[in-house]
């Protein structure tokens, strides 16, 4: 069962970074826009693969801030007598000053929760959050982005033209908090291509970029990644055309429904 359980956390944690995120209240190029996503998964990276299961991500826009509100829903034979049931569900809250959130993970039928806040603190991250085994405090480094900042980090990076950069995540839904991102821009993106039982979702964006990232554990000592991931990403903070590779497993993410979400006007502080 923790083999199985480890690896579902890995996969939320490269999935992770289909959270879209908004600098500002403004339309602006090369800006998150606020949007709900849905995506179907796969198991490997063929067109025609066995289709398993579907991501379902919503960020909306505050005057406060943003919500994320994310799930992911897998239901897969892994072997002929081998059958996963996992369920994902995290709600958040963030603002400049911190994040708070709640998961829920179903694995066959074994309900996980765990709720939280992470807040700035001596010019680093500290993280409370209260699992199943008890309240757990965490201190992440300095650099780390939240959820919702990430991608508009990642987006900026690239916009600038950047080949390759690295980026601390924050992923609420795995254990251990904080991931090392390795980004690069890669030669071709999977996006271009649909499964041919779906609908093509027309993504507004003027500009987009193929990108590739390893994912490994901060102060992990053998820097080997314990996943990979490509896709797409374009300029208004849709990104599409993802693949996971776990090693033992492949997924791949590919957009079947896109909805922009408008920007709130919001009262100007003094």
């Amino acid at each position: 069962m923790k083999p199985v359980a480890g690896l579902a956390s890995l996969a939320a944690a490269a999935l992770a970074l289909l959270v879209p995120c908004v600098a500002a209240a403004q339309k602006q190029p090369g800006q998150l826009q606020p949007h709900r996503a849905e995506y179907t998964l796969r198991l490997g990276a063929a067109l025609n693969a066995t289709r398993i299961g579907t991501v379902v991500q919503d960020v909306a826009l505050t005057c406060d801030g943003w919500r994320l509100r994310r799930e992911l829903s897998v239901d897969a034979a892994l072997t002929p007598s081998f059958r996963v049931s996992f369920t994902s569900r995290l709600e958040g809250e963030e603002r400049r000053g911190g994040f708070a959130w709640r998961a829920l993970q179903v694995l066959n039928g074994t309900e996980r929760e765990m709720r939280g806040t992470v807040e700035r603190k001596d010019g680093g991250w500290r993280v409370d959050r209260m699992t199943p085994d008890g309240p757990e405090q965490l201190v992440l480094p300095s650099l780390t982005h939240m959820p919702v900042a990430a991608v508009d980090w990642l987006l900026r990076r690239l916009t600038h033209g950047s080949e390759a950069f690295p980026l601390i995540l924050f992923v609420p839904e795995a254990e251990g908090g904080a991931f090392l991102l390795d980004v690069k821009r890669a030669a071709a993106g999977a996006a271009d291509a649909t499964p041919p039982s779906q609908r093509r979702v027309e993504v507004p964006a003027t500009q987009s970029w193929p990108f590739q990232l390893a994912v490994t554990r901060t102060g992990q000592s053998n820097g080997k990644p314990i996943l990979t991931l490509r896709g797409r990403l374009f300029d208004s903070g849709v990104m599409d055309g993802l693949v996971v590779d776990a090693g033992v497993i492949t997924v791949a993410a590919h957009l079947r429904d896109l909805r922009m979400h408008e920007t709130p006007t919001c009262p100007k502080s003094d």
